[in-house]
């Protein structure tokens, strides 16, 4: 935490310094060039280090006029900008609309409907494929109850005070133990994999939540055993909690990030990997719907063969068709927004790791 302030501290003292003594030795033209240079370093930087928490700060401002609330805050921002005795129509009428759109629960719905659905139709096929098979882990990805990085967490409601687990993760951990249930049925003994990530510490080092415990907890009072638990305390996106499950459930694969390339004289190919890397590992998925193509082909990326069972879904009156759409419907809401917000920014983080390169089949996204 005192690393993270002092970055950002070290950051904004720079901008101030050379703010205030740029213009004197140079033109302030310049100036401009400079801001220039530090958002070309930031997306490097994001790129080079993916996992700094400054970064991930930095993104969300930077990024937060792509949103729904954040445009539509800037175009007010625009229009108030000469004072409230000239006032541009203009902008006040587009941030209307578009805040009125995104905030209709018709929007969320259509928003959300054909990710949900192919999420489904996807789980659904690959289970009636792989089902037969045993797979070596069921992984269930966290949604930050936590929120060490308040750029890529949202603060979800807690069960009760001192739990430590969302209502959310709550639901995916019952569903895991239901999984494994199924499983241990079979015969298919899995490990159960909890991706936590990382845990506040006090100054002596203990952590200040117990949400490990809760989990542990909540897992062994439905049926699973506590040596079938693996809990990851690193991984804070699909990207990272999928490097950290293959180094558990194959600790030989130490370079699973890297890869291999041959310099010809007609161009550079990428050469096929070798070792237990080579190896897909059988998966069972717990993921939010509305990223499960994303974490399933991150995933895959990663050399697993993942049966996605995507939860967490969001149940629309309009489900059942157009015809029986009630006037609260076309009623903007708070949660609708919220929704929308979601999705537009699931798409933006889909857009980064499609750049990256950390999706299996990003064409078929």
């Amino acid at each position: 935490m005192f690393e993270l302030i002092t970055q950002i501290l070290l950051l904004v003292g720079l901008y101030y310094l050379l703010r205030a003594f740029w213009p004197k030795i140079y033109n302030t033209k310049y100036f401009a060039w400079f801001g220039v240079a530090v958002l070309i370093a930031l997306i490097l930087m994001a790129f080079i280090q993916p996992g700094n928490r400054t970064v991930g700060i930095l993104w969300a401002i930077l990024s937060f006029p792509l949103r729904p609330l954040g445009l539509v805050l800037v175009l007010l921002a625009y229009a108030l900008a000469e004072g409230p005795g000239k006032i541009k129509a203009n902008q006040v009428i587009a941030a209307f609309v578009i805040l009125l759109i995104f905030s209709l629960p018709v929007t969320a719905y259509l928003l959300t409907a054909q990710t949900e659905q192919r999420s489904v139709m996807e789980a659904i096929r690959r289970q009636e494929v792989s089902n037969p098979r045993a797979v070596q882990a069921i992984v269930v990805l966290g949604d930050g109850s936590v929120p060490i990085d308040p750029a890529a967490r949202i603060r979800t409601q807690m069960t009760r005070l001192g739990d430590g687990i969302s209502i959310t993760l709550q639901a995916r951990l019952l569903y895991a133990a239901e999984l494994y249930t199924t499983r241990t049925q079979r015969g298919n003994n899995p490990l159960v994999i909890v991706s936590i990530g990382p845990q506040p510490v006090d100054s002596r080092g203990r952590p200040l939540t117990s949400e490990d415990q809760a989990v542990i907890a909540l897992l062994t009072r439905n049926g699973v055993p506590q040596s079938q638990i693996k809990l990851d305390r690193i991984g804070v996106d699909p990207r990272t909690s999928a490097i950290e499950a293959r180094r558990i459930l194959d600790p030989q694969s130490q370079n699973i990030e890297c890869r291999l390339f041959a310099v010809c004289d007609n161009g550079v190919r990428e050469l096929p990997s070798s070792g237990s890397i080579s190896a897909r590992i059988p998966i069972v998925l717990v993921t939010p719907v509305i990223m499960a193509r994303r974490a399933s082909s991150t995933f895959r990326r990663l050399y697993f063969e993942v049966i996605p069972c995507p939860t967490d879904f969001y149940v629309f009156q309009l489900q059942r068709g157009w015809e029986l759409a009630a006037l609260t419907d076309l009623i903007p809401s708070a949660e609708a927004l919220v929704i929308t917000s979601r999705v537009v920014n699931e798409y933006l983080t889909t857009v980064y790791y499609f750049l990256r390169g950390w999706l299996a089949d990003p064409l078929t996204m």
